[in-house]
């Protein structure tokens, strides 16, 4: 069977597992684990360590799950959203010793679900990882003008957010936007060509802001990391891979709330917390791939890895 998954920054990520204070034992939570190539990964280099692998998309969980079954009871799958970690895991409350987060979706989602994430080739507007989400196809035929604007302004960060709302807005007025290759078409058509970035389609940070409001993934990011911290072991590892700054902007926050005693939702001013830190980081800035990893996987040139590490002593 094919396999699309090429594991990002595995050398980082395997350094950051071999020196913890659980030196590769334990269990280890991939909670965007995908066709499970990092899984695969640590499965194949830590002979102590078991998995449990979480995903949404029940279709790319199976493939998964054929790729992984050789290991037999060392890997667990569970087909939900990382969101929901604690609701799976609660039991295990400072029993977990590595999360690994690797946002956004996997190369299969774009080269073979047929569900049009990307314009590479014509399919139908969905994006939907599982039931829950809604449809690209629904928000760009039924969202109003302004709705439409604010999607890709914030979740693409689009400056001609308002450009390409307007033309998807006219030319649904005559007929549905249906397909992957007409929306990157309208979108091409709205932003003014000396605008085009060289190397980059336009209608890239638009299918990236349909696809993430259709999930709505950004809201659990920060949940979840709150949730793997409450199961994390005294010197456990939550370890996070973004591939944009609306990723990175959220991992960054919540490792540096926990770094300082907070586990509050209110801003720093009304925060009432102890101070007494939870986590120290251990890089003070995003690491990026090497310069061979990128020559070898060119989706890998915008990914950014952070880890903390659990601080050992309780507080009493």
């Amino acid at each position: 069977m094919q396999y699309f998954h090429i594991p990002v920054m595995p050398r980082e990520l395997v350094r950051f597992v071999e020196d913890s204070a659980h030196r590769g034992t334990g269990m280890l939570v991939d909670c965007t684990s995908g066709e499970g190539g990092h899984s695969e990964l640590f499965l194949e280099r830590f002979a102590d360590l078991t998995v449990t692998a979480f995903d949404r998309d029940s279709e790319i969980m199976q493939k998964a799950k054929e790729r992984l079954g050789r290991y037999g009871n060392r890997i667990n799958f569970v087909n939900d959203n990382f969101a929901h970690i604690y609701q799976h895991l609660g039991h295990l409350k400072g029993q977990v010793n590595y999360f690994l987060y690797d946002f956004g979706i996997s190369s299969y989602h774009y080269e073979a679900s047929g569900r049009g994430f990307g314009f590479a080739r014509d399919e139908r507007l969905d994006m939907r990882l599982d039931e829950s989400a809604e449809s690209a196809y629904r928000i760009v035929n039924t969202a109003d003008e302004k709705t439409l604007a604010d999607i890709i302004f914030r979740y693409g960060e689009e400056r001609w957010s308002r450009r390409i709302a307007s033309a998807i807005i006219r030319a649904r007025s005559a007929k549905p936007v249906e397909g992957t290759a007409e929306l990157a078409e309208l979108v091409l058509k709205a932003i003014p060509k000396k605008f085009h970035v060289k190397n980059i389609h336009p209608a890239t940070r638009v299918f990236q802001a349909l696809r993430i409001a259709a999930n709505d993934e950004l809201s659990a990011i920060g949940e979840s990391i709150g949730q793997a911290h409450g199961l994390l072991a005294p010197g456990g590892r939550i370890m996070a891979i973004s591939f944009h700054s609306l990723e990175d902007r959220i991992v960054k926050e919540a490792f540096r709330r926990m770094a300082r005693g907070c586990s509050c939702s209110e801003e720093p001013r009304n925060c009432r917390c102890t101070g007494t830190p939870d986590v120290k980081l251990l890089t003070k800035k995003p690491l990026r791939p090497e310069v061979d990893e990128i020559e070898g996987n060119s989706r890998a040139r915008s990914a950014r890895l952070r880890v903390c590490e659990k601080i050992a002593e309780e507080r009493p």
